[in-house]
């Protein structure tokens, strides 16, 4: 009897989340600065950061598929250091350049994040999707950015999410 009682109230808390305009996706960044490339001071550091982004995936067959909002999370990691990030691509499954998230420079500063958003709605990364980002520092950076992509979807009535983790590589 409590399990049917856990089960039903879980159900319901879960059909009440899952209500479209509760789910919404709203961040304060207004204090995030973002500067011209001509103005980047000069760094020493220039990487680029591989970072998958399942925008869907393929379950029980290749005729079916759920749809996932990806969140693009940036994190400057360092106590001391500032990041210039350059590039913010963002590729389909067959490597074509969907959006450039950016077109000037964005600056983290010690401990900032940012985070950019592929709505559901966009069905166009498909299972290969990805970002490259590019960033620049100082020579002595203590610690590289943590670049990850979180996916968020629903399958039937259950909601879940998972990371990935970038890699960085080379240009």
């Amino acid at each position: 009897m409590i399990r049917k009682t856990i089960l039903v109230a879980f159900t319901a808390i879960l059909l009440i989340a899952c209500q479209e305009n509760k789910f919404k996706l709203q961040y304060d960044h207004q204090n995030v600065l973002y500067i011209e490339k001509s103005a980047i001071p000069e760094l020493e550091i220039n990487e680029s950061v591989y970072v998958p982004a399942y925008s869907d995936l393929y379950y029980e067959s290749q005729q079916k598929k759920t749809f996932f909002t990806v969140i693009l999370s940036l994190r400057n990691i360092s106590f001391t250091d500032t990041l210039y990030f350059t590039n913010i691509d963002y590729y389909n499954s067959h490597g074509k350049l969907l959006r450039k998230y950016i077109d000037q420079v964005l600056v983290l500063r010690p401990m900032e994040s940012m985070e950019y958003i592929v709505e559901e709605a966009e069905k166009e990364g498909g299972t290969g999707a990805n970002f490259v980002v590019g960033y620049s520092a100082k020579a002595n950076l203590k610690n590289h950015p943590f670049i990850e992509s979180i996916m968020m979807g629903n399958l039937d009535n259950y909601r879940f999410a998972f990371t990935s983790p970038g890699v960085r590589i080379n240009k």
